[in-house]
């Protein structure tokens, strides 16, 4: 098994004893290092004290439930820390919207033993790659994957976790026709669950945020029945540069 660390902590938080316990054999019998929680606070407060590379996440518990854990772990440590969410909601517009709040991957509800490995070894490989990715400039914009931060002349560009990871896919294959099950693979991690016209809609949003236009010297086009491609014109093709409509104000 790939990975980027030699023994992987990996927090279990889920109210369900029987399944932590289950979830926590496993893991141990591939050599990981398991350390079960029964609740978000109990998690929060090892934390503090422990790094954890992957939290294996319950999205419905008492009193501090999944999304406030990923919230306080993405404000306090950033993106270090991998998080798969494992829940019984199946619903495009859940998945859509954990994912857009910094969850790197979601199992739904019965979990199987093989599908989760996969899912750990995938996410741990993306950490990985990402520790070791420079900071890359393409003319005006700077984009940082350790940090997962996007730059346009030097102010930050208010980005989701999805549209940043699409921003730096699209960005590192510039050039290049992507068909949207490869970016759906490559960005979204499977190529099912999601439905193609969520792909639209993100790219939509960083074309707009990024004000990837002709008149900004960048096209990101849309091949009819084949995916997206993002080019830089020449400059004589260029016209006067506009404030990327993410740009932080201060």
């Amino acid at each position: 098994m790939e990975r980027g660390w030699d023994i992987l902590n990996i927090a279990v938080v889920d109210d369900d004893a029987d399944i932590a316990e289950l979830i926590s054999l496993w893991l141990e019998a591939e050599g990981y290092s398991c350390f079960p929680f029964a609740d978000g606070e109990a998690f929060t407060r090892a934390a503090q004290k422990t790094t954890f590379e992957v939290v294996l996440l319950d999205w419905v518990m008492p009193e501090v439930d999944g999304e406030q854990v990923l919230t306080w772990l993405r404000a306090r440590q950033g993106y270090d820390t991998s998080v798969i969410f494992i829940a019984a909601r199946t619903t495009e517009e859940d998945m859509v919207r954990i994912l857009n709040e910094g969850a790197d991957d979601y199992i739904t509800k019965p979990v199987s033993r093989g599908e989760l490995l996969a899912r750990i070894s995938a996410v741990t490989r993306r950490a990985s790659r990402r520790m070791e990715q420079p900071v890359m400039e393409f003319g005006p914009y700077e984009i940082n994957p350790r940090t997962r931060t996007l730059r346009f002349d030097g102010e930050p560009v208010r980005l989701t976790d999805k549209e940043f990871e699409l921003s730096l896919y699209i960005f590192s294959n510039l050039g290049r026709l992507l068909s949207r099950n490869q970016i759906l693979s490559s960005v979204w991690g499977y190529e099912q669950g999601v439905n193609t016209r969520t792909i639209d809609t993100h790219i939509s949003r960083i074309r707009k945020k990024l004000n990837l236009s002709p008149e900004n010297g960048w096209r990101l086009s849309s091949i009819y029945h084949q995916g997206y491609r993002l080019e830089r014109l020449s400059p004589e093709d260029v016209l006067p540069i506009r404030t990327p409509a993410g740009r932080s104000k201060h």
